[in-house]
């Protein structure tokens, strides 16, 4: 389970137990538990214009500025934002995102808790090596990735999800089918939960957002 990615790619209810329950078994396999947690995080780079809401500051975010569990950051069209967390895990951020970091960074000493983002609308990619064995929770408004060491991205349009493996496997549930994406593959989900076919994108689609994250990604 080294590289595996859990993703339900649905509105979470009772429809989607069997897919929660995937992702816990993920989570829970041996040395999740035991890893140390990513104790900081800092933006490396900065393009356009990107900003963070503390509390209820908004300001303009630069590179060296460490970011903090509760930040909600935003890039303007045509901006991009890396984070570099403790670890070598990257999160590479595209233009017209929004993301929260409610849960990036765990408690000092707390080992158990699982940490993550939020994605709210635009596209995010991850960057963790290989070896990692913590896990790291993606949520968006129709989604939730569990994941470990692989390299994949998230977008959000609309509260439909689309997700892309670049290094890695990925176990897509939805309603009641899970469905295995390996390097390549791609797979497009409705607001409603419905989703389509898995399929190895198209050199355009994966240029496309290999543009948009930049040049980290």
């Amino acid at each position: 389970m080294m590289h595996n990615v859990l993703l339900i790619l649905k509105r979470c209810g009772t429809r989607c137990a069997s897919a929660l329950a995937l992702s816990c078994a993920i989570l829970a396999t041996p040395g999740a538990s035991s890893a140390q947690s990513a104790d900081q995080c800092q933006v490396t780079r900065t393009s356009g214009r990107v900003l963070v809401e503390r509390g209820d500051d908004r300001d303009r975010l630069t590179a060296g500025e460490m970011v903090l569990s509760g930040d909600r950051i935003i890039t303007r069209r045509r901006a991009q934002v890396t984070i570099r967390c403790t670890g070598e895990v990257a999160i590479v951020v595209g233009a017209q995102t929004r993301i929260g970091l409610d849960r990036l960074l765990r408690p000092e000493g707390d080992a158990t808790s699982t940490s993550g983002i939020d994605v709210f609308r635009g596209i995010v990619g991850f960057l963790r090596p290989g070896g990692r064995r913590d896990g790291f929770v993606v949520r968006t408004p129709s989604a939730v990735a569990a994941v470990r060491s692989t390299e994949w991205t998230i977008e959000v349009d609309d509260n439909a999800t689309a997700v892309f493996v670049r290094d890695g496997v990925v176990l897509v549930g939805f309603a009641e089918d899970t469905v295995r994406l390996t390097p390549g593959d791609g797979i497009d989900v409705a607001a409603d939960g419905s989703g389509g076919p898995v399929k190895q994108w198209g050199q355009g689609r994966i240029d496309g957002q290999s543009e948009r994250l930049g040049p980290d990604w």
